[in-house]
């Protein structure tokens, strides 16, 4: 079985597939039944490459270090916010012995691995070049593929970039060729110009002379190649062409003359919410087909019940030992066309009504959003980034580390992977290390054996043992003593520990999430972490973003705790849109818990049921600005003498200088105005 699958090569969880593994040991040195190849080129799944290059603002270092970043971390090139992966190009470089070489294959034969890169253990050395237009990259790398791996040779007439792109769709064209033989009417939405091409000149190829194929392309569609040759691809292909917004199906079946037309409906579009178009605009009895990973299969589903249609639904295709000569004839017939094109080199738009990641697109189109988010608050896109990796990893059965400042909501960030998980159904237990002396903290994490402590003569549970099956939360993690970083070590690579006083061994599993405002690295450079410790936590890392990063979430978060306090003290609050652009301005240095109770004491403080900007100032510089600054002026109504305000205002600013500094040059420095202006404004309200 290990030769078959490259069980292996599975580091973290052990006992699962490849695929299915967070981590691979992509070491150089060879295994049983394996064979090496240098590579030279990788192609990039679409919306993987699109979520990388958003993320790093499109700056072509980033990128670079977004890649090997993925690489380092999992042993392989698979992007844990869209959970996909691509394919690669190389030459031979060395087979093992008992590799079951059916093939041939020979040393310094070019080669494509043409199974996902999820699954193959990949080392980069460096990144030479990016091509945008295609998603690929030029590498100086290797990777290692077991027997049961497929690998064909390259044709050698064939254009490399052309290939891997078709490649990747390499099932799917195939499976929708042979059911568009004898079909009439076409249609394939998408947001993507190559992609629409590539399956409409597939269709074209096998469907009847009269045929009529319908395009309908996403108004921001990523437009990677253009040009004389292109337009005339398009004409060859395409009966129409529509430019719509494929999040307003009603729209775009109005565009194209009603529902209910197509015999055949692709959809190869990385935008959830683009599948209604096609339920709609096929006729009962044809098929759809998702030739993306992305999609909401499950909402095409209820879609067909709801509209009482019978459709055949299918999703993409994996491997088919038959499509590789298929391919290879679509590449044929489009190199006269794609060899003339210009390729464009298109940033990629950060549009917050076409979110890139997976699970934050789902959860913004569907209901979906408030069942599993519940009280998580994402509207900026670092946090969205966030939500995708730790939606993703939920359901990979390994240790998480989450980093952050205090108060950034990484308590919150464990709770939901925790929901999200296998095991959601078990317990979560949470221990926050840091309030724990260190000889009380091993019976708490281990229990105690009965009989062996007076305070707890029939013994006590530890977390461990009240975590069993579940998810075991160690909150401040870098506080743990170092004579229980050993213990707490050897229960995550034994499975097994020792209750306090005890002689018998206790079997456990428990998946371990830790959280930390520290530096580990810091701590292990300074001896006070263990380095093998850290290993075994940070098999995944997800970091939250300081409040400050994402003030796009402030107003999100002040309309929630207002809802939730609202709620719970049974007072009904308001605020105005200045008070919050005033909070947006905010340096928020205790982060999320920070705006939290600032919002509940101002529900509690407000004099009237909106909040207003004086009532957020007064509370955000209490220690300067009291009732005085009024200086008696302010009315019933809430209104003041803006220049008594203003005047008042600063002179307490003044005051609390004076009083924290000492001396005039001192304070005048702090509050950003000379010694003479202070020494004048002192004497002008007479301090």
């Amino acid at each position: 079985m290990t030769n078959n699958y490259g069980i292996a090569r599975v580091l973290e969880p052990k006992q699962v597939l490849p695929t299915s593994a967070w981590k691979l040991d992509n070491s150089r040195y060879l295994m049983e039944g394996e064979m090496r190849i240098d590579v030279r080129r990788i192609h990039l799944e679409g919306t993987s490459f699109k979520e990388i290059c958003l993320e790093a603002n499109d700056n072509d270092q980033r990128i670079r270090q977004k890649i090997m970043d993925i690489v380092i971390r999992r042993g392989k090139l698979h992007n844990p916010v869209t959970d996909t992966g691509g394919l690669l190009y190389g030459t031979v470089s060395e087979i093992a012995d008992d590799y079951d070489n059916q093939k041939g294959f020979r040393p310094g034969e070019e080669v494509i691995c043409n199974a996902s890169l999820a699954s193959i253990p990949l080392y980069i050395n460096e990144i030479i070049s990016i091509d945008r237009a295609f998603g690929q990259i030029e590498v100086d790398g290797y990777c290692i593929v077991n027997s049961g791996v497929p690998v064909i040779r390259r044709p050698e007439e064939l254009p490399i970039k052309l290939l891997l792109y078709i490649l990747n769709e390499s099932g799917t064209i195939y499976r929708i060729c042979s059911t568009a033989v004898g079909k009439r009417r076409f249609l394939i939405v998408g947001n993507n110009l190559l992609s629409n091409l590539l399956f409409g000149t597939a269709i074209r190829k096998v469907a009847r002379e009269d045929a009529e194929i319908v395009c309908l392309l996403d108004r921001k569609t990523d437009t990677v190649l253009r040009g004389e040759s292109i337009e005339r691809l398009k004409q060859h292909v395409f009966s129409e062409i529509h430019y719509v917004d494929i999040l307003k199906p009603l729209e775009c079946i109005e565009r194209i003359n009603g529902a209910s037309r197509f015999d055949l409906s692709v959809n190869c579009a990385d935008i959830t919410g683009a599948e209604t178009i096609n339920i709609l605009a096929t006729k009962s009895g044809g098929t759809v087909i998702f030739a993306n990973l992305i999609n909401n299969y499950n909402i095409a589903l209820y879609i067909t019940e709801s509209i009482s249609r019978q459709l055949d639904i299918r999703c993409a295709d994996g491997y088919l030992e038959a499509y590789d000569e298929f391919d290879f004839d679509i590449v044929r017939e489009l190199i006269p066309y794609i060899e003339g094109a210009e390729e464009a080199q298109e940033g990629v738009r950060d549009d917050l009504t076409h979110p890139v990641g997976k699970k934050s697109r789902f959860l913004r189109d569907s209901g979906v959003r408030q069942t599993i988010m519940e009280d998580f608050v994402c509207e900026s896109h670092a946090m969205a980034t966030v939500l995708d990796e730790m939606l993703t990893v939920a359901k990979y059965d390994c240790n998480v580390l989450i980093t952050g400042e205090t108060g950034a909501g990484k308590g919150k960030v464990a709770n939901m992977i925790h929901k999200n998980s296998n095991r959601k159904m078990q317990p979560f237990i949470k221990v926050t290390c840091a309030s724990l002396n260190a000889a009380g903290m091993e019976g708490e994490l281990f229990g105690i054996e009965e009989g062996t402590d007076q305070n707890f003569p029939a013994g006590k549970k530890g977390m461990f043992e009240l975590a069993d099956n579940g998810t075991l939360f160690l909150d401040e993690i870098g506080e743990m003593p170092q004579d229980l970083q050993a213990k707490l070590l050897r229960v995550i690579q034994d499975g097994e520990y020792f209750r306090v006083g005890g002689t018998s061994s206790v079997k456990t599993n428990v998946r371990i999430i830790s959280a930390t405002n520290r530096e580990l690295e810091d701590l292990i450079d300074a001896g006070l972490f263990r380095r093998d410790l850290y290993y075994k936590l940070n098999v995944v890392r997800i970091r939250v973003p300081a409040l400050r990063e994402r003030t796009a979430d402030i107003p999100a978060l002040v309309e929630h705790f207002l809802e939730s306090y609202g709620e719970r003290f049974s007072i009904k609050r308001t605020i105005s849109r200045d008070a919050v652009e005033y909070l947006c301005q905010c340096d928020w240095p205790g982060n999320t818990r920070e705006l939290e109770n600032v919002v509940q004491r101002l529900m509690i403080s407000a004099g009237s049921e909106e909040i207003s900007l004086i009532d957020v100032m007064r509370e955000m510089h209490t220690d300067v600005f009291d009732m005085n600054v009024f200086g008696g002026q302010e009315t019933e109504g809430g209104e003041v003498n803006m220049e008594v305000m203003v005047d008042n205002f600063e002179k307490n600013i003044i005051r609390h200088a004076l009083e924290k500094y000492g001396s005039t040059r001192k304070a005048a420095k702090a509050i950003g105005i000379s010694q003479t202006q202070l020494v004048r404004k002192k004497n002008k309200y007479g301090i």
